[in-house]
């Protein structure tokens, strides 16, 4: 993906799902990380980061600090995303057991598979991010009449349009005993 393209993506679904571009950024760098992390060996970390203004990235590898070689000697397995405090002070003098010590390494060129994958990344940020944007504008709510309308009745519950979307299930308990509901009709519920 060119530099422009990244920053054409950002501000198409941006402006079109009405997300921060931030969240779009961090949908693009996990899904660019996870790309890259298949094509690495196991357990590997990568982190990729995008600069906000031009669309450059740059891609890392990450180990997290540990304490020695000690701790492994239990049956415990050496990770590949694990490097020994004593070979990070190699690396970075100043470094704790905890820190992370990254690696700056080549970005891969995306096919088709990788490409399907960073999709799937982004289209699952994406919609957990529209769910909170929902779910932040119905919270402060919580205790009003609201006012929709009926998409369909099934199995004891009616499904009711907010607008917006967002959606309301009201279960047979929670409505007025033999209430007569149809889909189309506009009706009130207690959020």
């Amino acid at each position: 993906m060119e530099n422009s393209e990244i920053l054409l993506v950002v501000d198409v679904v941006s402006n079109e799902k009405e997300i921060d571009k931030e969240i779009i950024f961090e949908a693009i760098e996990a899904a660019m990380a996870a790309a890259t992390a298949k094509r690495q060996e196991v357990g590997v970390d990568v982190k990729v980061r995008i600069d906000r203004t031009t669309g450059d990235y740059l891609t890392f590898r990450t180990w997290t600090v540990v304490e020695s070689d000690e701790e492994f000697e239990g049956g415990l397995e050496f990770s590949a995303s694990q490097i020994l405090l004593e070979d990070a002070r190699k690396i970075q003098s100043d470094i704790e057991v905890g820190g992370i010590i990254e690696e700056s390494i080549e970005s891969i060129v995306y096919g088709r598979i990788a490409a399907q994958t960073a999709k799937q990344v982004i289209v699952q940020k994406v919609r957990e991010a529209e769910r909170r944007k929902v779910v932040d504008a119905y919270q402060e709510r919580i205790g009003e009449l609201v006012t929709g309308i009926v998409k369909r009745a099934e199995r004891g519950q009616v499904i009711m349009d907010l607008g917006g979307n967002a959606e309301a299930i009201i279960s047979r308990d929670d409505m007025i005993p033999l209430e007569s509901i149809r889909s189309g009709d506009r009706i009130r519920g207690y959020l």
